[in-house]
């Protein structure tokens, strides 16, 4: 996972990799308005469990219920609230969410050249 701020905007990806022979996953998260990472003290094991998006339209339409995180006004955005839950829970609210995949690095290295 990596966050940074290039040219006034801040980012935030995040990498997902099973093994060589599944994809890579890229989630890219851009214009945070929050972002919270729970973490145990006594886990070490780095997984995820499940994986939700959940879409927030632009106010005045109605958000889900149950969402407090962002505070509402008249002046946000469409957001997507992004939640990845395992030993460790990540939930970012963003205003641009991209997914990228690859082939994994592992199996380009060992597949043949044709």
């Amino acid at each position: 996972m990596s966050f940074d701020v290039i040219n006034g905007r801040d980012a935030l990806e995040i990498g997902l990799r099973q093994g060589p022979e599944w994809p890579d996953i890229t989630i890219s998260l851009e214009s945070l308005y929050h972002l919270s990472i729970s973490k145990p003290p006594e886990s070490s094991g780095c997984f995820v469990d499940e994986i939700s998006v959940l879409h927030l339209p632009k106010p005045p339409r109605p958000w889900p219920d149950g969402i407090t995180i962002v505070r509402r006004h008249r002046g946000l955005p469409e957001l997507a609230l992004l939640k990845l839950v395992g030993p460790m829970e990540i939930k970012v609210v963003a205003s641009i969410l991209a997914v990228f995949t690859a082939v994994s690095d592992d199996l380009a290295a060992t597949e043949p050249m044709a």
